[in-house]
């Protein structure tokens, strides 16, 4: 019985036989699953995580044997809603026009869209292995949606019913197309007022309810042919069409989608009865929420972490890891929280090697987890919190040998191979970015506050232990022979050494350091 989530929805896909609103068999399947990003805004880590997690479920298709493929979609013919902080304000100015078809504001590429787009895949690709690139303002350009477009326009009594029966009032003039105003270039502005040979439109004020915003139509009246003419079909039917295009079996969204009426379902609908194709298995998730308070992710705020500087900081398998876990539980996340994530993966590659003991079904659980997150290799692996203190001590580029070497006398690692030395410098140079970036860079206390009277006995008993001990190891037990859990003692030995009342292991602490300098600080407090 499958227990990880991605095998869960993989055998899901495998096993239907039947369309879910229409009475009819599932003859043959394509195993291609979609994953997409709106252009409109700034893509960062939260956007990763559909395409990761619909990754997992290209993975567990494979696992079973099944010839899947990862299909990422540029959705570049959206409206530029908001001008994201550190694009000029000027930018105002194209606010309604789709996002293909306004200038790049830092003037290296064609449009916005090819800008971002460009700096997005550059790194996408390290985090995922994406099999074909789409972008929609090419695919409406090239005709290869017309077939679909032909489809919903000819059954648009039946499109419109489908929608309008999870409309709060019916709106007998809804219409799937949105064309691009000949006249100020606008999408967002359109509105098609009649349909029969050819379409026509009108440039209208567009209200955000939400946002309080309004983005000003030109007045302009006209008509379109969408088989000619650039445009794009509203969500609740491009949906429906990328899903027939591209043969998709399963693609993610957000835990919103699974309420009935939701845009999924409206499409999954309009995909069986209007196109012809059964709907696809969808990977529903909850969001990545940031910083203390759990805010969304946004570039309009300022809170945004982009995957490049993400891979500054921790491997792409620690962003799995964080989207993979549990996907329909909510995590409030800042950078503070790497070395614990690293922790955990190093926890779950023990517990995939045997070195951990866990009951059946959470042992088959984590193996599935980090068999999809990372290439599972059985290498011994320094502590993220470990790296930290030791890149700060030597460079990892200038200094790996010492760095090994003080590695190996605190007991982490010995005579390792040069595949393990490899993967510490690695790790070292994340650590040593991390810290820079947002820890506490970890620096020997020059001036130590004099200790209390009631310390000093332990203190000196405590530099005894560090003259004596060879190992830190050695110095643990004997730390704790001294002081056992007086909790002052650690809090002063702290504050003394680093200044703070709290840190890494006394013993690790010791001995990155170096002992040396360690006695003769607290000397300087006795």
């Amino acid at each position: 019985m499958d227990v990880f989530w991605a095998d869960k929805i993989a055998e899901q896909i495998i096993k239907r036989k039947k369309y879910k609103y229409i009475d009819k068999d599932i003859d043959t399947q394509t195993y291609n699953v979609k994953t997409s990003a709106s252009l409109s805004g700034v893509l960062h880590i939260g956007r990763l995580a559909d395409t990761i997690r619909s990754e997992s479920v290209v993975k567990a298709l494979r696992r079973k044997g099944y010839d899947a493929k990862l299909i990422w979609v540029a959705e570049d013919m959206d409206a530029f809603r908001k001008v994201p902080k550190g694009v000029p304000e000027s930018f105002k100015q194209y606010l309604g026009i789709p996002v293909s078809s306004i200038p790049d504001p830092w003037g290296c590429h064609d449009s916005y869209a090819e800008h971002h787009l460009d700096e997005y895949l550059k790194v996408v690709k390290k985090f995922v292995q994406v099999d074909a690139v789409y972008r929609m303002s090419e695919e409406y350009k090239s005709g290869n949606f017309n077939t679909y477009i032909k489809k919903i326009l000819r059954n648009l009594d039946t499109v419109r019913e489908i929608v309008n029966a999870c409309k709060k009032e019916e709106d007998a003039n809804w219409h799937p197309w949105k064309p691009v105003c000949k006249n100020c270039g606008k999408i967002i502005t359109t509105r098609i007022t009649e349909s029969n040979d050819r379409l026509h439109y009108v440039c209208e004020d567009y209200t955000f309810n939400v946002r309080n915003l309004t983005i000003n139509g030109c007045g302009y009246s006209g008509t379109c042919d969408p088989l000619v003419d650039p445009g794009k079909l509203l969500w609740k039917s491009e949906w429906a069409a990328q899903w027939a295009r591209w043969q998709i079996v399963s693609e993610g969204a957000g835990k919103e989608y699974q309420v009935p009426c939701s845009a999924f379902w409206v499409n999954a609908e309009i995909v069986e009865k209007v196109l012809d194709f059964p709907a696809p298995v969808p990977i529903f998730y909850e969001y990545l929420t940031v910083g203390k308070t759990g805010g969304k992710m946004s570039a309009s705020e300022g809170n945004v972490i982009y995957p490049k500087e993400w891979l500054d900081v921790a491997e792409p398998s620690i962003l799995k890891l964080l989207y993979n876990k549990k996907v329909m539980k909510t995590r409030a996340f800042d950078m503070s929280q790497i070395p614990r994530l690293y922790d955990e993966l190093d926890r779950i590659r023990d517990i995939y090697f045997g070195r951990k003991e866990l009951n059946k079904t959470e042992k088959q659980h984590y193996k599935r987890l980090f068999e999809t997150i990372t290439e599972p290799k059985d290498i011994r692996v320094i502590p993220y919190s470990i790296a930290v203190m030791v890149s700060q001590l030597y460079s990892p580029d200038n200094a790996l040998d010492k760095a090994i070497s003080l590695l190996e006398s605190m007991g982490h690692i010995k005579n390792p191979t040069e595949e393990e030395k490899d993967y510490i410098k690695l790790r070292l140079k994340l650590a040593r970015n991390w810290v820079e970036k947002y820890g506490s860079p970890m620096r020997l206390n020059e001036n130590p506050e004099p200790l209390p009277d009631q310390i000093k006995p332990m203190a000196e008993e405590f530099i005894r232990a560090v003259e004596s001990s060879s190992t830190e190891k050695e110095l643990y037990q004997k730390m704790f022979d001294i002081a056992s859990n007086n909790k002052e003692f650690f809090k002063w030995m702290y504050k003394t050494l680093i200044g703070k009342e709290y840190g890494p292991k006394l013993s690790t602490l010791v001995f990155a350091l170096g002992k040396q300098k360690v006695i003769e600080t607290i000397k300087k407090a006795l």
